[in-house]
Parts: C-alpha cells; structure tokens; sequence
C-alpha cells in the first residue's frame, strides 16, 4: 500500500474539513480550497514526487 495513503489513513485530518490536501512524502505539503491551486503548490514543493490528493470530507458524509 501506498505510503502517502497510510498516512492519510492514520493522520488526524479534522483541521482540514471542507478542504482539498496534497499529500508527498508523508506529510500535508499543500491544502485549501482550489484543487488547482493546491496540486500546483505541491507540485512546486515536490515536482519529481507523486502527490496524493484528496478533498477532506465533511463530517456528515458517509463514504463507502
């Protein structure tokens, strides 16, 4: 497994609710509401990575 997406899985992301996060080397290098923005932030950081990206769900949603 990925692991970017293990520490997705395993990081409290509640400070980022309602946001897209960019996710490189196992830490938020990126986040905020314009996906763009974000992924081309992360991409400035890390542009030889692969970034994980993915918006923070709210609350009441239910993923399946």
């Amino acid at each position: 497994m990925d692991k970017n997406y293990q520490f997705f899985m395993k990081t409290n992301i509640d400070p980022y609710v309602g946001q897209w996060i960019a996710i490189c080397k196992q830490k938020i290098v990126s986040f905020g509401e314009d996906v763009k923005l974000v992924f081309r932030i992360a991409k400035e950081k890390h542009p030889n990575e692969r970034i994980l990206l993915t918006r923070v769900p709210d609350k009441e949603t239910m993923i399946f």
